[in-house]
């Protein structure tokens, strides 16, 4: 019995279909590959948590910070708690899906190029190195940083062209004198040299990366700390401020509470040490 091969060269369609076959079967697989990172760091994030709470806590009360109002801005690290309150409103839009587009776009800065999480600088190839990983982040994720991406509905195109296009162009030409160009910026490279359509303006927000940035889990939705649920002037200089200033203002408040607390104890009998023997 002979067996004979198909060797019949596929249609158009055909090889259309098995085209869109194989992107939505390598959309699946990095979707659960995602998924299962999650999974198998969630742990290492809740156990890491107590800890920062505590450290964070036992610093404070080091300090002799009680963050109030009590605190002195003039010579100590103090408190300013604010309550922001905010109401956004977004035009009618979809359900939030990922196209193709923004996976694809969002694979690439994450997982191909690995880059770097703009405040911890975290990794998607550092997430399960606790060393490198001071926040405990369990994924790596890309934030709309210029427009969100259910606001992309209202914006408006003649003021998008007027107020943002003119630094994209320049940013495009800055690329193309620093050399070869990262592919994912071919898309719209090519489309800042005249203004864009409203569609167009839509596929930006959604999936061009000068409107994406990097960030882990953390700095991205975490609530103390996350660009979403923090305000600006306080999310962006996490990555400048000296830690090192801090922990030693720290160490030196504490030293001047413990010295202020001594001599308090020495002038009032009522702070003294109880002294051994019966409590009546």
């Amino acid at each position: 019995m002979n067996e004979t091969t198909d060797t019949t060269k596929p249609t158009p369609e055909n090889a259309e279909d098995a085209e869109h076959s194989a992107a939505r079967n390598e959309y699946i697989d990095d979707f659960m590959q995602r998924a299962k990172t999650v999974a198998d760091q969630n742990k290492t994030l809740r156990a890491r948590a107590p800890d920062r709470i505590n450290a964070a806590m036992s610093a404070s009360k080091k300090a002799g910070l009680k963050n109030d109002k009590t605190d002195d801005p003039l010579t100590q690290y103090h408190v300013v708690e604010r309550f922001l309150q905010e109401k956004a409103f977004y035009p009618p839009h979809d359900q939030r899906k990922e196209s193709s587009a923004y996976a694809k776009v969002h694979k690439q800065m994450t997982i191909v190029e690995d880059q770097p999480c703009l405040v911890c600088q975290v990794r998607h190839s550092t997430l399960g190195k606790h060393s490198e990983n001071p926040f405990g982040a369990v994924q790596m994720e890309t934030h709309h940083h210029t427009i969100e991406w259910a606001l992309a509905n209202a914006i408006v195109p003649d003021l998008f062209n007027t107020h943002v296009l003119p630094g994209l162009a320049r940013r495009a030409a800055q690329r193309k004198t620093l050399g070869k160009v990262d592919p994912i910026f071919d898309e719209f490279d090519a489309l800042y040299g005249k203004p864009l359509t409203g569609d167009q303006i839509r596929a930006w927000v959604d999936h061009s990366p000068d409107n994406l940035w990097v960030l882990c889990d953390v700095h991205h939705r975490h609530k103390f700390v996350g660009i979403h649920a923090i305000t600006f002037p306080i999310w962006g200089p996490q990555d400048l401020v000296d830690a090192t200033i801090i922990a030693s203002e720290i160490e030196a408040a504490g030293q001047r509470a413990q010295s202020d607390l001594s001599g308090a104890k020495k002038k009032s009998p009522i702070l003294k040490e109880p002294s051994a023997g019966k409590v009546r």
